[in-house]
């Protein structure tokens, strides 16, 4: 009888690493058609802003093209929009409830959001129009309140509703900078950088935060 017992649980293990192994091997990871990369200006540039200070973010593209990295070249893309987003994250001293660190003013946006996410994000987030000739995108932030902040963008690239054709892309902005601040960020004790510890630092070489202080 125990044999039998053994037998039958030996065979449960192995039908169901068996089954284990097989769903791995159907997993396969999607490969985007097109990785779009491009710049953000951003100006002025300072490690150090003013309360009422205006700091502006700025791309366009004239004729609706992005860059693509897979092809290194140029993808028109006029049946598309630009889903923009900003974190204007607050990393020093961190508040102790949702308040707003900054106004915000924003060019021509569709769906405009403003809002705050925890105690420690402001979050801007709008479209660009589908129907425009051009990318264009302009969002100015307004410092007012004291502290060490970071703004990172999340912009993507969407195909417009009325469209059928959707490859599946992949999209990053980067800050069009020589430096973003890593030195203000080094300057936060490293205690009150916490788990963040190495993984923003990366993020502020490769230019995806762009990080300031405001006095």
């Amino acid at each position: 009888m125990k044999r039998q017992t053994l037998l039958i649980i030996t065979t449960l293990v192995i039908v169901l690493l068996t089954m284990g192994f097989q769903c791995g091997k159907e997993y396969i990871e999607r490969k985007p058609a097109y990785e779009f990369f491009e710049k953000l200006t951003l100006t002025p540039y300072k490690k150090i802003y003013s309360i009422n200070d205006t700091i502006t973010i700025q791309f366009q593209a004239n004729d609706k093209k992005l860059f693509d990295k897979l092809s290194n070249s140029l993808i028109a893309t006029d049946t598309s929009q630009l889903f923009v987003g900003f974190y204007y994250h607050k990393r020093y001293i961190i508040a102790t409830q949702p308040e707003f660190f900054c106004d915000t003013k924003v060019d021509n946006p569709i769906d405009l959001s403003f809002t705050t996410l925890y105690s420690w994000y402001n979050v801007l987030t709008y479209k660009t129009n589908c129907s425009a000739p051009n990318y264009f995108l302009k969002a100015s932030f307004i410092p007012k309140k004291t502290g060490i902040y970071s703004l990172e963008p999340f912009i993507s690239h969407q195909y417009c509703q009325n469209k059928i054709d959707r490859p599946y892309t992949t999209t990053k902005f980067i800050f069009d900078l020589a430096d973003c601040n890593k030195d203000i960020w080094l300057s936060i004790p490293s205690a009150s950088r916490g788990g963040e510890l190495g993984f923003t630092d990366v993020q502020i070489d490769k230019k995806e935060i762009f990080v300031f202080k405001v006095e």
